[in-house]
């Protein structure tokens, strides 16, 4: 029985340990902080264009830091896939350059890494667009691989060449019976066939047959991707009665007075 708690003690001091550990890791580089989070260049006519990443320590420990490239995109549930730099159509990796791309931060110091991205040659200009990971070698191990496990803390990066197209196109609505008394919900079908991403915001107001407003909601900034498709579901703010109805959907855009409006005759049987 004394042998049967000893293990058990000395398992849950070596689970301890490594949670002390991992925790210590971990806490070095959340004291790393980098901004902007985003950041878009316009190339206009220059053939360089510029810009700069603010990184600051503010832990209590010196920390080494590299800059590294990687390549992105979204997912079908809009969640970010990496992937090594130039492995994809629209990377920067050739034309971007970092200074510094490596340097130790004393704790309360202010590193600020200046960037450097080439107009690419290119017969159709494409947005590029890659993440700047601020990378960190921690002292822990991977038992799969045997390299030090890396923390990583990134700046996403556009770069929108002269000439690039944008064409956003509404596709499709389509409106879902939910069993009283929820709502019913909307499902809206957009695609992107240009070459620059798009931030959009989606509002709408149902008329009824008198022209009279039923109801109206907006929702924050979505993104969609170049040559990408999304399909975007919500519920109503209240549950629509039998009845004709007109749906007023209108998109607005990030950075443009431009506003795409279209009207969709729903019923509710």
């Amino acid at each position: 029985m004394t042998k049967k708690i000893k293990n058990i003690n000395m398992y849950l001091m070596f689970i301890l340990t490594i949670g002390l550990i991992l925790l210590t890791a971990g806490s070095v580089f959340a004291t790393i902080r980098v901004e902007p989070s985003r950041i878009i260049l316009n190339a206009l006519e220059r053939e360089r264009s510029t810009g700069m990443i603010e990184v600051v320590n503010n832990g209590e420990e010196e920390v080494e830091l590299t800059t590294v490239l990687k390549d992105w995109s979204l997912d079908e549930r809009d969640s970010v896939v990496v992937f090594e730099a130039g492995e994809t159509e629209y990377t920067l990796d050739g034309l971007i350059k970092f200074n510094p791309r490596e340097f130790t931060l004393a704790p309360g110091q202010k590193q600020i890494v200046r960037f450097t991205i080439s107009s690419p040659e290119a017969e159709t200009p494409i947005e590029r667009r890659g993440i700047v990971f601020v990378e960190h070698e921690t002292d822990l191990i991977d038992n799969a691989t045997g390299s030090r496990v890396k923390s990583q803390i990134g700046t996403t990066i556009y770069y929108i060449p002269v000439g690039v197209k944008y064409d956003f196109k509404f596709t499709g609505l389509r409106v879902y019976n939910s069993p009283e008394p929820m709502p019913q919900g909307i499902s809206l079908r957009i695609k992107n066939d240009g070459n620059g991403h798009l931030r959009y915001y989606p509002a709408y107001k149902i008329v009824d047959q008198n022209n009279k407003l039923v109801m109206e909601d907006k929702f924050t900034q979505l993104l969609i991707l170049p040559k990408n498709e999304r399909q975007f579901s919500f519920y109503l703010k209240d549950r629509l009665e039998p009845g004709n109805y007109k749906f007023m959907l209108e998109f607005s855009f990030y950075n443009t007075d431009r506003v795409a409006e279209y009207q969709i005759p729903i019923k509710i049987e």
